[in-house]
């Protein structure tokens, strides 16, 4: 992407991306930044009892059948709805994972790409600003912004996926489709 930018818009950017990822990258690529999450440890963090055990259960489990951590946008403090979502994908076909999973992964990627493109628009509006002497007022205000609770899957540290395709092929050169 940093050789295809600067981009002349965010939707230009998330167009890019969503190219690149669904239809250019090799799924081996996937797996790899599936398996660069924490998947549901931050999620179980904020679980407690039943739901903590459960997700414990479903994080083993489903990386043994999968070959790879789950991946969900879903809001990380939403402990009982992630638990919902593990066990009911964990009844899918590796194939229809992997297309659920890549579309969860690509939802966190135009997340980021948003963000992102906001904060770059920030520093270009003051940089403006500063060279006409014009002073911007903040459109955001405190109350708006909330404490550090990010819903994003974090990296933790690089662990290998354990299904493998060929490196060099998309998805529909493995016959995952």
């Amino acid at each position: 992407m940093i050789e295809a930018s600067p981009f002349s818009s965010l939707e230009h950017a998330r167009s890019f991306a969503r190219n690149l990822w669904f239809n250019t990258l090799p799924i081996q690529s996937w797996l790899d930044t599936f398996s660069a999450h924490r998947h549901l440890s931050d999620a179980i963090t904020f679980a407690r009892g039943d739901i903590r055990m459960g997700l414990l259960q479903y994080l083993s489990e489903y990386r043994k059948k999968f070959g790879f951590g789950f991946v969900t946008s879903t809001n990380l403090h939403l402990s009982q709805q992630i638990l919902e979502e593990v066990q009911a994908r964990y009844q899918n076909s590796l194939q229809v994972e992997l297309e659920t999973a890549s579309r969860e992964e690509f939802t966190l990627i135009e997340r980021r790409l948003t963000k992102l493109w906001e904060r770059l628009s920030s520093e270009k509006t003051l940089e403006v600003s500063e060279e006409t002497g014009e002073v911007v007022q903040d459109s955001m205000l405190e109350d708006d912004v909330a404490p550090d609770s990010s819903d994003e899957i974090v990296s933790k540290g690089h662990q290998p996926s354990i299904v493998t395709f060929d490196l060099n092929k998309t998805r529909e050169e493995n016959d995952i489709c």
